[in-house]
Order: structure tokens, then C-alpha cells, then sequence
């Protein structure tokens, strides 16, 4: 259910500006509205620091994995911070060094190890030397001249690199010169090199031995950025002489709670109802046993308007039955259901939100292999289940699979109608509404007789896109609006094609079967060579072995991606045009502190 809020106008005193804040934060109640941000000083200061400090969090994450040993002394949350950003810095500065000395070795390489204090002594003993890189015919007319010494150095296949000697000095222009540093010997530079990379592992190894204070780090990372809110809120506040006001939404619920501290401390209060321009923000509650959609929600980062319809235990239901029939290997689902379940009993603290997401996981895991017993999937393999599902010919099995699919779309996409008509209330309403529930029946028996069980079509068809279409034709469409007149036809198409959709929970489900059959045949073929030596029978054994868990294990990958790809968009695409949902909300985030 999505909570009704309130628009709420908070005026109070200038100089009680920071001493509200804290109030309203302790609250934990009210969506701020930041329309316009006062330009300071420490706010700025703060995103930079935030944003630094962030980029030590990063660094320290990517190299848990090197965490062997501990540094030895423990840091406070802003020494920690400093420490890592130092040694960050030294490290970039190192690395550039590198880079740099890498190009100056390839550049150097070709020319062998030579000292320039040689080429200036020369100089100043009257003879030039000018070393020039050229292509090779350039090169041949060089050695023509008569007024020049010219040794080759080195060639390649594009260039000759040559040094030129004279008495008399040339114009350089002239001269095809090579861009070397004037200053370093191909040793010294390898020396140097050598010297930065021992800088550069000591560094890396000393951010390895702080990974290990990671925690730390995002403590400080989660208090900066809890300032920077608290002082967004505080530069969001209009200014009126010695009054000063914020706004932002309330639930309902809390209205009570919120006047009570207003009148504690002498706040004013401006409530209202949000208006149609006004973008509130969607708070939705749920029954315990259905909070384990939100980890969902908040992964593909989604969430209802604010007018819309609460749909995410519909979401929850169909996503989970989608997932089964996707994944549809019942060994696939056992492995998933392990790990949620060795998470709950060897993860000891565990946030709410991943307590929610093992849940999911959990339910998510039976339905895959529900789906896989029913339809005898076990990791690619047959195995006995209910013979609708399990036909021996594969033409009547797939057919009785895409049945049940077509049976779930008309189900999906009923229901979005269903609600509609639930939540409107209005009787012309809900008869639009049941028009496309017949129309989506007629579609049904269409898709039914075409692909599935191929046949005459029915008589009772042709009453239900009949009936559908004039009750959708006097009821749902506005013919006074343009927008619903010119769209009304493409409506009626997309109402076909969208049950087609459906289809693709039976061809992604059949291609990872078909993808594990095919891993499983090829480490079968493998294991089961005959004629070999004795003493290649085991490496065969193990090679198949391997091809068989490593395919499995990417098919169960790509079979999770499937679920992203297909399950996800069922529900955000087809039922949400059907249940008129855009996705186009705001989550509401109050402006308390940050649970630890």
C-alpha cells in the first residue's frame, strides 16, 4: 500500500536553524524538497571531502582480496582516511613517474646506452653529432653526402636510426632529428625505473595491510556523507528576515508525532495536500511475508508514482513463478537454495535488507525447483516428473509448456486490468477494464490455435474480442482526447503482442536446458574415449569433468542474466502497461540518521 503524504511548510526562528535540523533529523520523518541550495563555503568543502574520501573506500574495496595481514597500528576513522589518501597520492605519483620512464626506455632502447656528456664534449672539441631517425630512403641519401660522417645505430622495418658527424654545424630544422631526453642515459633511466617500481610495491603493499580497516573507512565515507545531507537541508532553507522555512513530505502517520514536536519547540506548521505538480515521494508498506520484494525494488532502482498502484506483491508472485520457469533446473535451484540458506545460518549479523534478500533467495530457489521437478530438469539431465511437463515427444512437451505460459500472460496481465478497475472505483471504469480482460481471452485462444495446439478457431473466441471491443470502445477509450483516440488501435495490437511476450519465459527456459545437455554431452564424450592408454583414462575423467562443472556453472549464470533480462521486464514492461504504471516515482528517503 503506498502511504498518503502530506506537504509540510516548517517555519522557525534564523537562529534556531541548525537546532531544528538536528530535531527533524532525530524525527526521522520528513522527505525534504531541495529546490534551491545556498551557495557555502563548508558544503563544498564537504562534497570534495566526500568525494575523495570515497575514492579511498574504492581503493581499499578492490583489494580485500590481497588482505593477508593486518596494519599494525588501528586508525581512527579520519586518520584512516588520511593515511589511505596519502598513500594513494605517492602511489599516483610513483605510477606516472613509471610511465614516463617506460617511454623515455622504449625511446632509448633502440639508440643502445650512450652519455650525452660525451656528445657535449665533442661539441665543444669542434666536432656535431646529431642523432636522427629517418625512413630508409631518406636514410640512403645521407650516406650520399660528402659533407657529413653518417653511422647507422639501428633499423627496423619503418626506420633507420643513424648518427650524423661534422665539423660544421647544420641547420637542425634540416635534419631529421630523434626526440630523445637530453639528459638521461638509457642506464640511468633503467636505474630509475627500477627504483620507482621497489616505490611503487611498497606503496601498493602498505593500502593492502589498510584494506584490512575497511569497516573504518566506510564509517567515515557514511559520516561525511550524513554531513553533507545535514548541510544540504540546511542551505535548502528559505530565508525571510528573522524567520526561516523548509519543506518536504510527511506520512500521514506521522502528522501526530510532528505536531507534537512543533509545539515543543515553537515550530509553525503549513500542511496541505500535495498538489498535481508537486512530485512526492512513494513510501510503501507492506506485510511482513511480502517485505522480501523491496531488495528487488531497490536493485533495478525502481519505484510506483506517487498516484499510482502499489503492484509489488503481484510483482512478487509472477517474478517468482518467472524465475522458476527461467531457470527451470531443479540441481540449478538446490545449489541457489544452499547458499541462502547457508547465508542465514553462518552470516551472524546480517542488516535488514540482507535478511530480505536471503528470503527472496530462498523463495526464489523452491520455485526453481518446483518448475525442475515438475518439468524432470536436473542439471540437464532427465529425471521423472508430471507428464504434461515430460513428454516423450518433444512437440507436445514444448507445446504444453507454451500452454502454460499463455495461461500465466492472460493471468499477468488480467490482474493489472483487475486493479485498475479495483482502485478507480467507477463503474465505466471497470467495464473498460473487463473489455480488455476479454479482448486479452480472445488473444488467448488466437495465440492458443496458432502456435500452440494448431486448429479451427473457436466460436466463444470471436464473442470475446466482440464483447471486449465495444465495452473498451464506449467505457475506456476518452474520444475527446486526441492522445486516446490516435493510440486506441496500436492499443489493441500491443494487447496481442504482449501476450506473445510470454513466450520467451518458454525459449529462454528450453535454451538452458538445451545449454546443459550440451555442456554435459561434451564432458560425457571426453570421459567416456576408449582405446587410450591407461595412464590418460584419469586426465580424460578430470577434463570432463571440468568441461561439465564449468559449463554448468556459466549456464547457471547466464540463466540468472535471463531472469534480469526477461523476468525483470515481464513485469516493468507488458503488466505495467496494462496496470498503467510508468515507474516514474521517487523513493522516499527522510532525512534522519544513518543506521549503522
Amino acid at each position: 500500500m503506498i502511504v498518503p503524504m502530506k506537504k509540510v511548510s516548517l517555519l522557525c526562528l534564523a537562529s534556531e536553524r541548525e537546532t531544528t535540523l538536528r530535531e527533524l533529523r532525530h524525527l526521522g520523518v520528513m522527505h525534504i524538497i531541495v529546490e534551491k541550495l545556498n551557495e557555502t563555503e563548508d558544503r563544498a568543502d564537504m562534497q570534495s571531502l566526500l568525494a575523495e574520501a570515497e575514492k579511498c573506500e574504492r581503493c581499499l574495496e578492490a583489494r580485500t582480496g590481497n588482505t593477508h595481514k593486518t596494519a599494525e597500528h588501528q586508525y581512527q576513522p579520519e586518520q584512516l582516511y588520511e593515511k589511505v589518501a596519502d598513500e594513494m597520492n605517492k602511489l599516483n605519483v610513483v605510477e606516472q613517474e613509471i610511465d614516463t620512464l617506460y617511454r623515455f626506455e622504449e625511446t632509448l632502447s633502440p639508440w643502445g646506452d650512450f652519455s650525452n656528456d660525451i656528445i657535449r664534449e665533442l661539441a665543444e672539441g669542434g666536432i656535431q653529432v646529431y642523432c636522427c631517425e629517418a625512413p630508409h630512403p631518406v636514410y640512403e641519401e645521407y650516406l650520399k653526402r660528402r659533407d657529413m660522417t653518417v653511422e647507422e645505430i639501428s633499423s627496423d622495418k619503418a626506420l633507420t636510426r643513424f648518427v650524423i658527424l661534422s665539423r660544421s654545424e647544420f641547420d637542425t630544422d634540416d635534419l631529421p632529428l630523434a626526440s630523445l631526453p637530453h639528459d638521461k642515459s638509457l642506464k640511468q633511466v633503467q636505474e630509475q625505473l627500477e627504483k620507482a617500481k621497489i616505490q611503487q610495491t611498497k606503496f601498493n603493499r602498505e593500502l593492502d595491510l589498510l584494506a584490512s580497516q575497511l569497516p573504518v573507512m566506510e564509517a567515515y565515507c557514511n559520516e561525511a556523507e550524513e554531513r553533507l545531507e545535514f548541510l544540504s537541508a540546511r542551505d535548502s532553507m528559505a530565508d525571510h528576515a528573522e524567520i526561516i522555512s523548509i519543506q518536504g513530505f510527511i506520512p500521514e502517520p506521522s502528522l501526530e508525532e510532528v505536531n507534537e514536536n512543533a509545539t515543543k519547540h515553537g515550530w509553525a506548521l503549513l500542511i496541505e495536500d500535495p498538489g498535481e505538480d508537486d512530485m512526492a515521494p512513494t513510501l510503501i508498506t507492506l506485510p511482513k511475508v511480502f517485505r522480501m520484494v523491496q531488495p528487488l525494488f531497490e536493485f533495478l532502482g525502481i519505484s510506483p508514482g506517487y498516484r499510482e498502484i502499489d503492484v509489488s506483491i503481484g510483482v512478487l508472485f509472477f517474478f517468482t513463478i518467472f524465475f522458476g520457469i527461467i531457470v527451470g533446473d531443479a540441481g540449478y535451484g538446490s545449489l541457489f537454495l544452499l547458499g541462502t540458506l547457508s547465508g542465514m545460518i553462518f552470516i551472524k549479523e546480517k542488516t535488514e535488507k540482507l535478511k530480505l534478500a536471503l528470503r527472496l533467495g530462498t523463495v526464489l530457489s523452491v520455485s526453481t525447483i518446483t518448475w525442475g521437478a515438475l518439468s524432470g530438469n536436473w542439471f540437464g539431465l532427465a529425471a521423472p516428473g508430471v507428464k504434461f511437463l515430460t513428454e516423450a515427444d518433444p512437440t507436445v512437451k514444448n507445446a504444453n509448456v507454451m500452454f502454460i505460459c499463455f495461461i500465466i500472460a492472460v493471468a499477468h496481465l488480467a490482474m493489472g486490468h483487475i486493479w485498475q478497475a479495483v482502485v478507480h472505483g467507477k463503474l465505466r471504469k471497470a467495464l473498460g477494464q473487463l473489455g480488455w480482460i476479454l479482448l486479452l481471452g480472445g488473444n488467448f485462444f488466437l495465440t492458443l490455435k496458432l502456435l500452440v495446439y494448431p486448429g479451427a478457431f473457436p466460436v466463444y473466441m470471436y464473442y470475446l474480442y466482440g464483447g471486449g471491443f465495444l465495452l473498451i470502445v464506449f467505457c475506456d477509450v476518452n474520444w475527446k482526447n486526441v492522445g486516446d483516440a490516435f493510440n486506441f488501435p496500436f492499443s489493441i495490437i500491443n494487447s496481442f503482442v504482449d501476450i506473445l511476450s510470454y513466450i520467451r519465459l518458454f525459449a529462454v527456459g528450453l535454451a538452458g536446458y538445451e545449454i546443459a545437455r550440451s555442456f554435459n554431452g561434451m564432458g560425457g564424450s571426453l570421459i567416456n574415449i576408449s582405446g587410450l592408454s591407461w595412464w590418460l583414462v584419469p586426465l580424460c575423467v578430470i577434463g570432463g569433468g571440468l568441461v561439465i562443472i564449468l559449463g554448468q556453472g556459466l549456464n547457471m549464470v547466464l540463466c540468472l542474466l535471463s531472469v534480469l533480462v526477461h523476468g525483470v521486464r515481464l513485469n516493468t514492461l507488458e503488466f505495467s502497461n496494462h496496470v498503467g504504471l510508468t515507474w516514474a516515482g521517487m523513493e522516499f528517503k527522510p532525512f534522519k540518521k544513518k543506521e549503522s
